[in-house]
């Protein structure tokens, strides 16, 4: 048993149920931590808590004692309402609390443990009580391995040999199904490394059966074999060389994009980025063409890779050979950097329009993403390195729909610097909203890799890049990647998507792009171009008791209806007949938070917002 007195020095030690608690004291406080947990087979879990036996010396009617982590947020507090001498009180331990699978049992323990507390009474104060502790499992749940590699097949002899190629970054999707009788079916997943392997461990106890796959989309360019089925199903393990020996289909299927690197501002040049792919290995080969804005003028000689053919207002390149596979990768694209500068007719607030089109090719499967529109919308700020989404939403926060299932997003960045940039790294953190599994790579403008560092954190590799300054060689400085990933399903209203991207030049700090933002709202059914502020005003906004209301388009001639909605879609309050531009609603026994109102007119003008209680 140690003992620890005043000061900062931390004593960890591991106690186990079956030892004397530890104990502390300092003045006339003494603390002796007590541990308590219980392990389920059924679950293969176990369970811990902890809590503090304190025991105040000459104690005192009012008197009181404190429970406070090392920031200084109080964690628990009483008074002594009884003047009980010696005083003893019982408080839980918050940060102690845990669970442990049995897979993390190490040496016949389920360690638990939590940052150190610190517990005040009058002017004593114990510091540093370490929240760690052992549950003993003497008969945990057993695990094991499913072990393989992803790779193409070239020769199709289902080994990897010869110029076969591993697949790095391909999750790895295991189900188990169960017959615990608190467990029914559980999933697991791992990633392909470099060389193409993959490890995924299961539990096996409780296991009837055992099934690896990878996502369904990887099946429309590599079709289950003999060798490699969609779905392998096992009922022991462990299972080794289960490897998904991928071979190429006749299927193809080409689809053009496009984005711009930053966004535009009056007479000042930007540039666009038509591209277009092919998700099969099957190589196509046909034309892009660009339809430019009328408001925009093209530099052949600023671009890079330009346009092999121009008529009127469209640019055409003729490509070939156009595969999914490129190096180990799963995408081989083609694009095009074009040098455009808008007119002097462009103002700040005005719209650039632009399509993307190529030809169908012979077995293309699906010609409905064989064109692509963007539109810019014209401000006066801009930053090279930037990440934008798709859908944009409306209004500042990015108010989409809850029917939206996924969202694309394409990181730019450029090479300010005065020396070539010979590699680029870009680390991105997914959301919590989203389903990180669902990641699907559209395009990059140089050969990239990418790496899951975590089950939502993925690094975009771009190795010897040798990107150009923008000083020597500014159409060659830029650089960008797409990638489209779906949403959690049934996101509550009010849900935030955030996302930021960081960006790393050779051994330079990261640049931290901006923070795109989405908000699963009710539609507004107004124009995207259009803010709420040019027809509706509310003030205030947040409110305490009540809130105005002012319709900045009323037309008397026109009835109007208010709704009020909370973040799960439940309407809470409402006004039938509005008759004047301005009313008024009171807070009416809501409770804080964020709520989204809806005014709807006769004419079908339907206008949302937020509104925030507090």
């Amino acid at each position: 048993m140690k003992k620890l007195g005043i000061g900062f020095g931390v004593v960890l030690a591991l106690i186990s149920l079956k030892t004397n608690a530890q104990v502390y004291s300092q003045g006339d406080i003494m603390v002796a931590l007590q541990p308590s947990g219980s392990h389920d087979i059924n679950t293969c879990s176990s369970q811990g808590q902890m809590m503090y036996q304190i025991t105040i010396q000459n104690s005192f009617m009012g008197d009181s004692v404190k429970v406070k982590d090392m920031s200084g947020m109080m964690i628990y507090e009483e008074a002594n309402i009884s003047g009980q001498n010696p005083w003893n009180v019982m408080a839980p331990v918050y940060t102690a609390f845990g669970y442990v699978q049995d897979n993390q049992v190490v040496g016949g323990f389920a360690n638990f443990f939590g940052p150190p507390s610190k517990v005040i009474s009058g002017t004593d104060t114990i510091y540093n009580i370490m929240n760690t502790y052992g549950i003993p499992v003497s008969n945990p749940c057993t695990y094991d391995n499913v072990t393989g590699k992803v790779y193409v097949d070239y020769n199709n002899d289902c080994i990897f040999n010869g110029a076969d190629v591993p697949l790095s970054s391909i999750p790895v999707v295991a189900s188990l199904t169960l017959n615990s009788p608190s467990m029914s079916s559980t999933s697991s997943s791992g990633y392909s490394d470099f060389s193409g392997d993959y490890t995924i461990q299961a539990q096996q106890t409780w296991m009837t059966n055992y099934s690896v796959s990878i996502p369904s989309y990887y099946q429309f360019i590599f079709p289950s074999t003999t060798c490699s089925p969609a779905i392998y199903n096992f009922i022991t393990l462990p299972q080794a060389n289960v490897d998904f020996s991928l071979q190429c289909s006749s299927n193809i299927d080409v689809a053009a994009a496009i984005h711009s690197a930053g966004v535009v501002r009056p007479n000042i040049p930007f540039t666009l980025y038509p591209y277009v792919n092919n998700t099969g290995c099957n190589a196509a080969s046909g034309v892009l063409k660009l339809v430019l804005d009328a408001d925009v003028v093209y530099n052949a000689a600023l671009s890079s890779n330009p346009a092999t053919t121009i008529s009127g207002d469209t640019l055409m390149w003729n490509y070939s050979n156009l595969s999914n596979l490129s190096n180990g990768m799963y995408w081989n694209s083609f694009f095009a950097g074009v040098h455009l500068t808008p007119t002097t007719a462009v103002n700040i607030g005005d719209v650039l329009c632009f399509e993307v089109i190529t030809t169908v090719s012979v077995g293309d499967i699906d010609a409905t993403n064989n064109t692509s529109t963007l539109c810019l919308g014209v401000v006066n700020s801009y930053d090279p390195n930037m990440k934008e989404v798709l859908p944009k939403g409306t209004g500042v926060a990015g108010d989409i729909p809850p029917t939206t299932t996924e969202l694309t997003y394409t990181v730019h960045f450029q090479n300010t610097g005065n020396a070539v940039a010979y590699n680029i790294y870009v680390i991105d953190t997914l959301d919590s909203d989203i389903e990180a599994a669902s990641l699907q790579i559209l395009g990059a403008t140089h050969s990239m890799l990418p790496q899951w560092l975590s089950s939502n954190v993925v690094r975009f590799n771009f190795n010897n890049i040798n990107l150009a300054d923008s000083m020597s060689n500014e159409p060659a400085s830029h650089g960008a990647f797409s990638f489209k990933v779906n949403l959690n399903n049934a996101l509550p209203l009010g849900t935030e998507i955030k996302n930021t991207a960081h960006i790393y030049f050779d051994s330079n700090p990261a640049i931290v792009t901006n923070t795109t933002l989405n908000t699963i709202a009710l539609s507004t059914g107004i124009d995207e171009n259009k803010t709420q502020s040019e027809n509706v005003s509310v003030y205030p906004n947040p409110f305490t008791e009540s809130t105005t209301f002012s319709i900045n388009t009323f037309k008397s001639n026109e009835n109007y209806s208010f709704e009020l909605y909370d973040v799960l879609g439940k309407k809470v309050n409402s006004i039938g007949n509005i008759s004047a531009k301005q009313f008024e609603i009171a807070r009416n026994g809501l409770e804080n938070g964020v709520y989204f109102y809806k005014i709807i007119s006769s004419e079908n003008l339907s206008v949302t917002g937020k509104l925030i209680l507090k």
